[in-house]
């Protein structure tokens, strides 16, 4: 078997055995997790070989960050302190280097995730009993034959394969998981009230894309910005915005308020009014979120917002940018992408107008 295969044939099961995972057991541990942490209980993490560098990088994420800024967390892999565990496999037996510090640290209410691809691993086992002892929550992390092991804690789960690496492969996917529902937490994705309930949605104020804005800086995800009227839509727009979306990791479509389309363009536009425009961009998936304003520039909502990006076409290359002082003086910058030639909304209306 050749080595491209021998990697094709991995991922490809791999594949296949993430996706098999169950989201609700994830999920049940991650929520777990989250509220003993939100009422400042601790984490402990053990496990041994794979499932200890696991621990510590569990641990790691949380005492420094994941993605976003927040405060450190309480996290310990019982893995590092090679004095400990030399000391106690030494005069109580290596299945005991996990229990005695749990026993030693854990309180009631904390979390113990309990690493073990078989789901029998003396020590661990030992540290989860030592734990509900000690009025611990216990998520375990385990292969297909720890079955057990998960129904004996709180949450967990039983990765469906009997294959180590892929079994490690999905505890480290699971760990992101983890930390990544955690900062949900510290910094939720914003929502706006529609009717009765909350829903996503893509327009949103200022003041809420503010908000918005600043939890993806604290996801570190690069801000982009661009605007228009939008008005007959065609594929120049779609290139554009795929232009602009490649510059960062979200895009923020201003959108011109129909009183200012027609200060600038005469009392015949737009052609469509601005929440047809809206809803066309809304449905697009690079678009992720739209802001209406009636200003002549958007230097009042550039100053206010601060996205790291600001795109404009590439005829602007020979013409002023009037909000390009606003945009450098907060450590953004002004960005161009091409445009598609013979393109454009007012040359299309022309057409349609000779015709």
């Amino acid at each position: 078997m050749t080595s491209e295969r021998i990697i094709r044939q991995a991922l490809s099961d791999g594949l296949r055995v993430k996706m098999a995972l169950d989201p609700a057991q994830i999920a049940h541990a991650a929520e777990l997790m989250r509220d003993a942490v939100l009422a400042g209980k601790k984490v402990l993490i053990c496990g041994n070989g794979g499932s200890a560098a696991d621990a510590q990088h569990i641990a790691a994420e949380l005492v420094g960050r994941f993605v976003v800024e927040r405060r450190p967390l309480a996290a310990i892999a019982l893995t590092t302190d090679t004095s400990a565990i030399t000391a106690i496999a030494n005069d109580y037996g290596y299945e005991h280097v996990f229990s005695r510090q749990v026993d030693a640290l854990g309180s009631e209410g904390d979390i113990l995730i309990a690493i073990t691809t078989s789901g029998s691993s003396k020590n661990v086992v030992a540290a989860v009993e030592v734990a509900r002892q000690r009025g611990m929550k216990v998520i375990a992390m385990t292969g297909a034959k720890g079955a057990a092991l998960v129904a004996s804690c709180d949450a967990g789960v039983a990765v469906p394969s009997t294959v180590t690496a892929r079994v490690q492969e999905c505890h480290i996917i699971i760990g992101h998981l983890l930390c990544e529902i955690l900062d949900e937490a510290f910094a939720p994705s914003p929502t706006i009230v529609v009717g009765n309930g909350q829903a996503p949605a893509k327009e949103l104020s200022l003041q809420q894309l503010v908000i918005w804005r600043e939890a993806q800086r604290a996801r570190k995800r690069t801000v982009v910005w661009t605007n228009g009227v939008f008005d007959v839509f065609h594929i120049g727009h779609l290139e554009s915005l795929r232009a602009a979306r490649a510059f960062g990791d979200v895009l923020i479509v201003g959108v011109n308020g129909d009183a200012s389309v027609r200060a600038n363009k005469g009392p015949e536009r737009p052609i469509f009014p601005c929440t047809e425009r809206v809803q066309l961009l809304a449905a697009l998936e690079i678009v992720d979120a739209i802001l209406v304003f009636d200003d002549a520039t958007p230097e009042r909502v550039l100053a206010t917002l601060k996205p790291d990006v600001h795109v404009k076409g590439a005829d602007y290359a020979t013409k002023p940018i009037p909000e390009r002082s606003i945009v450098e003086a907060y450590g953004g910058r002004v960005e161009l992408v091409p445009l598609v030639a013979g393109r454009s909304s007012t040359d299309t209306l022309a057409r349609l107008t000779r015709s």
